[in-house]
């Protein structure tokens, strides 16, 4: 069986495992189940990705991380000038996907690009805004690697990509096409990957769920990480305080 697991607030909340997960991978992968992460998170690349993974005790290769920088690089094109508004994780992808990425030292500048590719980033600036809203309304096209609203720490949660998003929105008024969980891009990542049996594990409904029922593959979801209200047209195959409880359930 093929597991698909989310990270944050699934694996890990920041930089701490959450009680039970990594136990329950190893558990998984001692049965012979194969798993795979992915994740909306684009400010790591995949690299540091299979770092934290390794720190942390799970035994994991580039091939098994999915991110929705990934998503985001396949909807631009080679040569093409891209303003990047992000992290290490989507500006590497970005630069894999051979586009010539611009750095406006003045405004002006940002009237020349063909796309502005706009990931989670915690040094979000007023500058960054104010380029992503010259070069939208200069023409160039809107893409986001998410929309998650949130992004959960070990005990609080912050803005996400979501509310960055927003704040373009409103300056510009364009909405973007979302790369990531649960939108199409992330979809087509994954389903050549797909096996016979595949569960998705997060903690949103919103996205995990959704993207789950586009996969047609069953969700299982966990409250360790964002608590969202229940949404009855999003299927829950199985559902628990951890990835832990989730893997006991299916597995026993």
């Amino acid at each position: 069986m093929q597991w698909l697991l989310d990270l944050d607030g699934v694996v890990w909340t920041l930089d701490t495992p959450i009680e039970g997960s990594v136990e329950a991978i190893a558990r998984l992968l001692d049965l012979g189940h194969s798993v795979r992460f992915v994740t909306n998170n684009s400010s790591l690349s995949r690299i540091q990705y299979v770092d934290k993974l390794t720190r942390f005790g799970v035994p994991v290769t580039r091939d098994q991380i999915l991110t929705s920088a990934m998503a985001a690089a396949t909807l631009v094109k080679a040569r093409e000038r891209v303003l990047a508004i992000g992290e290490r994780g989507l500006v590497e992808e970005l630069v894999a996907a051979g586009v010539d990425l611009v750095l406006p030292t003045r405004l002006e500048d940002a009237e020349d690009v063909d796309a502005v590719v706009l990931g989670w980033y915690r040094q979000f600036s007023y500058s960054d805004m104010s380029n992503a809203c010259v070069a939208i309304r200069s023409g160039a096209r809107f893409i986001a690697t998410n929309a998650d609203p949130t992004y959960p720490l070990e005990r609080l949660v912050v803005p996400g990509t979501g509310a960055l998003v927003a704040a373009v929105v409103t300056s510009t008024k364009a909405q973007p096409v979302f790369a990531g969980k649960p939108e199409e891009p992330m979809v087509q990542l994954l389903r050549p990957l797909l096996t016979e049996e595949t569960i998705m594990v997060g903690d949103r409904l919103s996205t995990d769920g959704r993207f789950a029922a586009r996969l047609g593959v069953e969700f299982g979801l966990v409250h360790s990480g964002v608590r969202e209200e229940h949404d009855p047209d999003i299927p829950v195959s199985l559902q628990g305080n951890s990835l832990a409880a989730v893997v006991e359930q299916k597995v026993g």
